[in-house]
């Protein structure tokens, strides 16, 4: 080692070997630091401080007449200004660490949002063949772009990077901080500065200390955010926990991992949630996990979960999942209803017969459902199938609460006198096309004639009725078996509760030449039937929103429809009467027949612009119901299918409270980024 001069060591930036120089006073140095956040703004008043790194190999020091490893003192800690600036003078050349309050840097971090353009670099590659990887080695920040243009040096980290010591976080008794703001091995060290990039300005980008939880809005009116949401709860409850911790990693992980907002994969979909960003202390606390047939004492197969924010509770039932749950389902002679239920009428015996399982079973954690909500939480409710019955008689339980239900591919629970009771409940009711579950049990006085009259024969009838309906017999085949023993009078039939939303399949028949090749005798030419198909998703109270709303608004966005009209196509408390006499089995999956539809129709509605198929294929059937109407085609099928179509173009509606903010519209920006279009199979 070559020394010069006789006083204090400092080495110089890039030796070829190591060069002390001791001549007079060793040149000090000086560095900024500037906080932002993801939005780039400030970040005031901030207590920083410096650490000097110890260094790496021994100092000369001459009055000791010793080497000595230690670093010289800390400088002094500085504060922020209002444009988060704070400069330090008289650094020696010695790689240092920046730290700050911890316990401040959270409390700050915590009240700010995410940025709107979050790095596409984060995201999990997807060999998912229908969702491509979404990559950007471009990408950057508006804070990295403005740094890199003024040539100064850019750090993006989480507050763990940054923090002194573990922050007070509430609610937390982990025994690890949270691993996406604390990542193991850089936490609580500081952000590191190289000696070799003193001198100049350092722009540190610091992630908010928050947390992503589902959008879901406390409307009466329907939402597409919570129908996108809720299916994607009504599907994750399906996850075999007692063997993998699926849902207890999508609440305790992904609703933490920032880097990706969170989704639920189901091959070969992958769907992302409508996700914003909250404070961490708001989180979803760990969701408790309740299954009969998984308990101490097995019985049954009943399951569902519990998880609560800051703003809402969520309960999400599983659907027929099991031989068990088939035998439910189709266990349909009526019971009288419980008192806490309706106040008259009957409910499917086999479901009830499943909900008290779990009432008796879980009676303290569904209990501590209630608490919970009299600290004035929002209660959601969701379920497929066999759990979008068990949801229904949930929320009829817990009517004084004001729940929210999104149920899909739902049975039919309650007798028409039961329903009468359920009016406060906002319920909507998922129906995919021709799906058969949703027709069982038949919508037949089964009370009054199959079990009063014939007793257990009646059970057999009706258990042999569903299995022929699930396997695809019809509607109109069940009236006529109906009527020939005489089963017309319904004095108190099982209805459907809740608003219908359906993904109908409608089609335009048209009449076109054959051949022109091929004569006939009376006209010349010869001609086929074309029809032209398409999925649309119909919500028929939206046209009552629609309706409500102001002329101008009315005008510039939407044409309404007559009530009379909506209500002879949708009858309430039914289905609706569909095309033919058969009905398909396949049409009640929710990951891949009830979800796309939801997902696809919300990403077409946050990204207008967005080539995309469904859009393609409702443009040529608008096109042919058009060229159907020019050439006097049937009136009767062209108005229907021009109801349709007006009906679909009023979802704009479903999506207005996720646009009326800033929050919302962020949301919305984020999940058109890294979403796709899904394959809707009809």
């Amino acid at each position: 080692m070559e020394i010069i001069g006789d006083n204090t060591c400092v080495t110089s930036i890039k030796p070829k070997g190591k060069i002390v120089y001791c001549r007079g006073e060793p040149h000090k140095y000086w560095l900024e630091l500037q906080f932002v956040d993801e939005n780039n703004i400030p970040v005031c008043g901030l207590n920083v401080r410096l650490e000097y790194r110890p260094l790496t190999s021994s100092v000369w020091h001459q009055r000791e007449n010793s080497y000595n490893s230690t670093p010289p003192p800390n400088p002094p800690a500085g504060v922020t200004d209002n444009q988060g600036l704070v400069r330090f003078d008289d650094l020696y050349w010695i790689t240092v660490d920046v730290k700050t309050d911890g316990q401040q840097l959270a409390d700050v971090m915590t009240l700010r949002p995410l940025g709107v353009r979050r790095n596409p670099n984060s995201q999990p590659e997807s060999k998912n063949m229908f969702w491509s990887g979404i990559r950007d080695n471009i990408w950057r920040s508006n804070a990295q772009e403005k740094t890199e243009a003024a040539n100064h040096v850019y750090h993006y980290v989480t507050i763990g990077e940054l923090c002194d010591r573990l922050p007070l976080i509430e609610g937390w008794d982990e025994p690890e901080p949270p691993e996406f703001h604390f990542p193991p091995n850089r936490s609580l060290r500081g952000t590191e500065i190289p000696c070799e990039l003193l001198e100049k300005r350092h722009v540190i980008e610091i992630c908010p200390f928050r947390a992503w939880v589902l959008a879901l809005h406390d409307t009466k009116n329907y939402d597409l955010a919570n129908a996108l949401n809720l299916g994607i709860m009504a599907d994750l409850v399906y996850a075999a926990e007692k063997d993998n911790k699926t849902i207890n990693y999508f609440f305790r992980n992904k609703c933490q991992d920032l880097s990706c907002i969170p989704l639920f994969a189901e091959f070969p979909s992958w769907y992302h949630t409508l996700a914003v960003d909250v404070p961490f202390h708001d989180r979803y606390l760990p969701p408790v996990y309740l299954s009969t047939k998984d308990s101490e004492q097995p019985e049954g197969d009943t399951r569902l979960f519990t998880v609560e924010c800051g703003t809402h509770v969520l309960v999400a039932w599983c659907g027929t999942d099991s031989l068990l749950n088939v035998l439910t389902d189709l266990s349909f002679a009526p019971k009288r209803c419980l008192p806490e239920l309706a106040g008259a009428g009957n409910v499917h015996g086999g479901f009830l017969e499943a909900y008290e399982l779990a009432k008796r079973k879980f009676k303290e954690q569904l209990d501590s459902v209630k608490a919970i909500l009299d600290k004035e939480k929002k209660l959601f409710i969701c379920g497929h199938s066999l759990g979008g019955a068990l949801a229904l008689l949930y929320a009829a339980e817990m009517k004084t609460n004001q729940p929210i239900l999104y149920t899909y591919g739902m049975l039919r629970t309650f007798t028409r006198a039961a329903i009468s009771f359920l009016g406060s409940i906002t319920h909507y009711r998922h129906v995919n096309d021709n799906d058969s579950i949703t027709q069982i049990p038949p919508d037949a006085d089964l009370d009054n004639a199959f079990y009063e009259k014939w007793g257990p024969l009646g059970d057999k009838l009706g258990f042999d009725w569903s299995l022929t309906t699930t396997a695809g017999l019809g509607g109109a085949v069940r009236d006529l078996a109906y009527q020939s023993v005489g089963l017309v009078e319904k004095k108190d039939p099982y209805w459907h509760h809740g608003k219908t939303v359906i993904f109908f399949r409608a089609e335009q028949c048209s009449m076109r030449v054959a051949s022109q090749n091929h004569k006939s005798l009376l006209d010349g030419q010869i001609y086929t039937r074309h029809f032209v198909g398409v999925k649309l998703y119909l919500v028929p109270s939206l046209n009552d929103e629609c309706l409500k709303s102001s002329g101008e608004h009315q005008e510039t966005f939407f044409q309404c429809l007559t009530p009379l009209s909506l209500t002879k196509t949708f009858p309430k408390n039914t289905n609706p009467t569909l095309n033919g006499l058969g009905t398909d089995p396949q049409s009640h999956s929710m990951a891949h027949r009830y979800l796309p539809y939801i997902h696809n129709q919300l990403l077409e509605l946050a990204n207008p612009e967005l080539k995309m198929r469904r859009k393609e294929m409702r443009m040529r059937f608008r096109d042919e119901v058009e060229k159907s109407a020019s050439s006097n085609g049937q009136p009767d099928e062209i108005q229907r299918n021009r109801e349709f179509l007006m009906l679909q173009d009023l979802l704009p509606i479903a999506l207005q409270l996720m646009e009326s903010d800033e929050v919302g519209r962020n949301a919305l920006t984020r999940f058109a980024a890294v979403t796709e279009e899904s394959v809707e199979l009809f």
